[in-house]
Parts: C-alpha cells; structure tokens; sequence
C-alpha cells in the first residue's frame, strides 16, 4: 500500500511526500523537508480521520523554526493541538502515529484531509 505524508510548506501549495516501504520517511529526510531537528506535536485531527488503527495524527515540524526566524504556518497553527495561542512556524509534514513509529496515509485519506481542512494541493497532487 503506498502511503505519504502530507508537506505543508509556508507560502505555497502543499504536496504529497511518498512514503518508503515501511510506509514512512527517514529521519533525515523529515529534517531535510522541515529544515532542521524535527518536534513531533500533537495535532486537532482525532485518529479516525486516518481510516484505519492510529494512535493520532501528528504534525512533524522543525525543533527550531522559530527562534530561527522562520514564517508562520497558519495552516499548521490551526490543526495544533494545543490551540493555546502558540503557533507554528516553517513547513511542516502531517501524518499519523501508530506504535510510536510515524506513518503516511493513504492517498484517498490525505485527499479526505486536505479537502476538509482547506490545505490547498499542487494541482496534480491526487493523480495517480
């Protein structure tokens, strides 16, 4: 099954970021994607938007984005968890979280999710 993690960078459209055979991206290419050390938060998803067993949807970001002076997120601020007036800063990837290991969705899901939540896709995002 072909999985893929949502990359939500600042001041453009999103894209899908293929996921590797274990249905996940290394380490170092989450780094690469957010700019540095990533921070895995919790986000305002509840695990049933991923259709299948997750412990929650995550949102992978850049550890130090901020101090470093990287733009706001909006999007990403908004499906932050916390909603406590924090907000998120630099590109950000959005997956799900099962046994403590981060995974894509599947593309009809990640499709469900951008379309409900208003994260605007490269035009040929969803063609297969």
């Amino acid at each position: 099954m072909n999985r893929y993690m949502i990359y939500m960078p600042v001041g453009t459209q999103g894209r899908l970021i293929p996921c590797g055979r274990d249905g996940s991206l290394t380490l170092g290419e989450m780094e690469t994607l957010v700019d540095g050390f990533i921070d895995v938060l919790d986000s305002s998803l509840e695990p049933e938007w991923a259709r299948e067993p997750v412990d929650g949807i995550r949102l992978v970001v850049g550890e130090y984005a901020r101090l470093c002076g990287a733009k706001r997120n909006d999007k990403a601020t908004w499906l932050y968890c916390r909603q406590d007036g924090d907000l998120i800063a630099g590109d950000v990837l959005l997956c799900a979280a099962v046994d403590g290991d981060l995974i894509g969705f599947t593309k009809p899901v990640a499709k469900t999710i951008c379309e409900e939540f208003g994260i605007d896709m490269e035009d040929d995002a969803w063609k297969d």
